[in-house]
């Protein structure tokens, strides 16, 4: 085995520092990664995407990070939805929401509402009335709470047990979809970076 040089790497930064004045290690990593190996080539706007009067498609017309990153996150939700929703349909929910409260609770020990509100981030009177669709359908029980007889505990029935099971091997089907074809490395960067957001906003989120 031969020893690897480092004279390519220190050529990369003098290129990046030159194209970034203001760099640091971190950027310059990711700046690396990127180009020694790119995320593939977007696919092109399908002819149904929305022309502005500029002539431009709606995902092109804007270059703000901040709002591109909300408009393709809100879509990518969509997206999801769209997919999952004859199973929800098929399971008696009205919404994906619904599912993932009721997924909430079986993962959790005899939360309350507030609680799954909150681990839902989700406000309070919408994650209430999504709970009592849930009870009527039998999916999931209140049982008092034994220290506090004001709060009740939420907690899964068995038909609510089996449904989960069910609507999970069948969502696990519509994984590849979901994430296209991005490769395993793509995808572990893609959810790292989903988590870090998700835990940077969600100590400020107030539901």
């Amino acid at each position: 085995m031969t020893n690897a040089s480092a004279i390519p790497v220190l050529t990369a930064w003098e290129r990046y520092c030159t194209e970034h004045p203001q760099a640091n290690l971190r950027e310059f990593a990711g700046w690396l990664l990127h180009h020694l190996d790119p995320l593939r080539q977007t696919p092109p706007l399908p002819d149904s995407e929305p022309v502005l009067k500029s002539g431009q498609r709606l995902s092109e017309a804007f270059g703000d990070d901040e709002f591109l990153t909300a408009f393709f996150v809100g879509r990518l939700n969509r997206y999801a939805k769209s997919y999952a929703k004859p199973i929800m349909t098929e399971h008696g929910f009205a919404s994906a929401d619904e599912f993932l409260f009721l997924s909430l609770i079986a993962q959790m020990n005899m939360p309350t509402k507030k609680e799954v509100c909150i681990a839902n981030a989700t406000e309070f009177t919408t994650g209430v009335d999504i709970l009592r669709r849930l009870i009527r359908q039998g999916l999931i029980q209140e049982t008092p709470d034994e220290r506090d007889g004001r709060a009740k505990r939420l907690s899964m029935t068995d038909k609510g047990r089996v449904t989960v099971q069910n609507v999970y091997e069948q969502l696990a089907q519509l994984e590849d979809n979901l994430l296209a074809d991005l490769d395993s490395v793509e995808r572990t960067h893609f959810l790292q970076t989903l988590k870090y957001l998700n835990n940077y906003h969600f100590q400020f989120y107030k539901p």
